[in-house]
């Protein structure tokens, strides 16, 4: 048994949620939690399984060419897609819906670049090293 990689889930778990609750109350607070916060959250979620179906499409044309991948990797990869996608499409759609300055858009595309390059990374570590 993996202790460290059954810690490292249950503490993701534990401060996730955490981090979601803080975030609803803080942002109830401060009154950013309106109609549009709503539709662009609900937006970048459903674009955000649209790129999980077409990854879990590639995973499967994979499998039917015989290359064998392990559930662990393929769990591991698809929800890494499905999370940075959708805390991409949702940046992006913020700094859309929202009329920013400039500063806060390139504020917004440093985050984008930076959700990218973590995603890559841990697909590329999950993938070559689990």
């Amino acid at each position: 048994m993996n202790v460290g990689a059954l810690l490292g889930v249950t503490f993701g778990i534990i401060i996730g949620l955490a981090g979601w609750f803080f975030g609803n109350k803080e942002a109830k607070k401060q009154r950013g939690d309106d109609e549009v916060a709503k539709h662009i959250w609900q937006k970048a979620r459903s674009i955000s399984w649209y790129v999980t179906l077409v990854v879990l499409y590639i995973f499967l044309f994979l499998v039917l060419f015989g290359v064998t991948i392990s559930a662990t990797k393929v769990l591991s990869i698809l929800i890494l897609v499905h999370l940075f996608s959708w805390a991409i499409v949702g940046v992006y759609l913020s700094s859309y819906y929202y009329n920013e300055s400039k500063a806060d858009r390139q504020i917004y595309k440093f985050l984008i670049a930076m959700f990218l390059i973590l995603g890559i990374i841990f697909i590329f570590i999950t993938f070559f090293y689990l």
